[in-house]
Parts: structure tokens; C-alpha cells; sequence
């Protein structure tokens, strides 16, 4: 799905990106990397804020990336561990989440990676109007 359908209003990355690992309860020894049992490439994570969401507690969760070599972002940040970013290659799975009678329809968002950042808008006199 395009980008824009899902985040309409922008993505911010929170923090860097992380291997996807097996659990095993040892948090000094983590398990395998996590392969993505469709496409066979490996899984990474980023924490993304989402601005557009209205409900604080599902404004921020992990998105899940699919490379081969971990992914490198591709947009300066604009705070301390906080970036924009565009993700291409886009797919939503739908899944219940919450407890109880507290349910609620969510996403696992994969990505391919990120696409290039924008360029700088031209300024001064040579600049054309839109």
C-alpha cells in the first residue's frame, strides 16, 4: 500500500533500528535474528510515532522492516534519536489487540526500507512558487 494511505500524516522514527530477535528470557543472551517466513529476509524493528493517531497509547508502536542488511535511515534527525521518515513496500496485516472488553482492530506494519529523503527546497530569488 502507498505510504501516504496508512500514514497520512507523516512518520517519525523514534530511536535506531534493532535486530528482530527470538525471545528466550535471558536478556544477556538473545536468540536468533527473525526471518520473515514469507520472503525468507531478515527482520529488523524501529519505534515510529504516529501523529495522526488520536489515541496516546497507539500513537507509537514498532514497525517491522524486511532487508537483508540492516536498513539505514535516510533522514537527519530533528531532535535527540527522533527523524522523519518515509517507509516503501508497505503492508498491513490486521490483528485484534487489547484485553477483555477493551478490544481493538490493529496493524503489524511491515516495511521494505526507507525511501530517499526529500531533497533541499530551493530559497531566495530562484525559488519557483507551487
Amino acid at each position: 500500500m502507498p505510504f501516504e494511505n496508512h500514514f497520512y500524516a507523516g512518520c517519525y522514527q523514534m530511536g535506531p533500528v534493532r535486530a528482530d530477535t527470538e525471545y528466550t528470557g535471558d536478556p544477556n543472551r538473545p536468540g536468533p535474528h527473525k526471518r520473515d517466513p514469507v520472503t525468507g529476509l531478515l527482520q529488523w524493528k524501529i519505534t515510529v510515532s504516529d501523529p495522526a493517531e488520536r489515541t496516546a497509547r497507539r500513537a507509537s508502536y514498532e514497525v517491522i522492516l524486511l532487508a537483508d542488511e540492516e536498513p539505514v535511515p535516510t533522514a537527519a534527525e530533528i531532535g535527540d534519536n527522533l527523524r522523519p521518515v518515509t517507509l516503501t513496500g508497505v503492508t498491513l496485516q490486521p490483528r485484534i489487540a487489547g484485553q477483555d472488553q477493551f478490544k481493538y482492530l490493529a496493524y503489524i506494519v511491515r516495511a521494505t526500507g526507507y525511501a530517499p529523503a526529500p531533497g533541499p527546497r530551493p530559497s531566495g530569488s530562484n525559488a519557483k512558487s507551487a
